[in-house]
């Protein structure tokens, strides 16, 4: 699970992030399974601060999805409907 938010989070940062400008902004979310942290050096112009906060929301609710296969409390997840 902690692979999948570092993943989630790597990706979003990477799209996120211009390297061009040293003023770094930060929007962070979290749920009870999850918890990510967005950070781009974009202009507001560029990426609103609403934005920011909606990939960090995202990244935190892909991450605190169950990936297929794994174990959760209720047992493994089942396949999802276009493996079956």
């Amino acid at each position: 699970m902690k692979s999948t938010v570092l993943l989630t989070f790597a990706a979003t940062a990477a799209a996120l992030a211009l390297t061009a400008c040293s003023d770094d902004r930060t929007a962070t979310a979290e749920t009870s399974v999850a918890e990510a942290e967005v950070t781009t050096d974009m202009p507001d112009a560029a990426v609103t601060d609403a934005q920011l906060e909606a990939a960090a929301n995202q990244a935190v609710a892909t991450a605190s999805q169950p990936q297929q296969g794994s174990m959760t409390p209720m047992g493994e997840t089942p396949p999802s409907a276009s493996e079956q």
